[in-house]
């Protein structure tokens, strides 16, 4: 077998395509990059989004018992209320009652 020389040419023709190669590489490693750092800070945002809302939800449920608490001895007091009301008008009915028999 013969023992082929390179060319100068060939040379020169593998070295760009090994640096187009490479820049090519570099270029697509730089997007993967970007790419990470924009997924990692919406992950971040994310998580900071889905905590404040976690801590809204908790107020927001603390204020929905307090003001259902708050309804309902509202109308515990108004039961008493109608009930004493009712006693009252059953006395003054009794009252009037008596007064109309005399």
């Amino acid at each position: 077998m013969k023992n082929k020389k390179a060319r100068p040419g060939d040379l020169r023709q593998q070295m760009v395509r090994v640096r187009n190669s490479r820049d090519n590489l570099k270029s697509i490693n730089r997007e993967k990059a970007v790419t990470n750092k924009k997924l990692r800070d919406r992950n971040v945002e994310l998580a900071e989004s889905r905590d404040q809302w976690k801590v809204r939800s908790k107020e927001l449920d603390r204020q929905l018992q307090a003001a259902q608490e708050e309804t309902e001895s509202e109308r515990m007091r108004a039961d008493k209320e109608r009930e004493r009301a009712d006693k009252f008008q059953i006395e003054i009915e009794a009252v009037w009652g008596k007064k109309s028999r005399a």
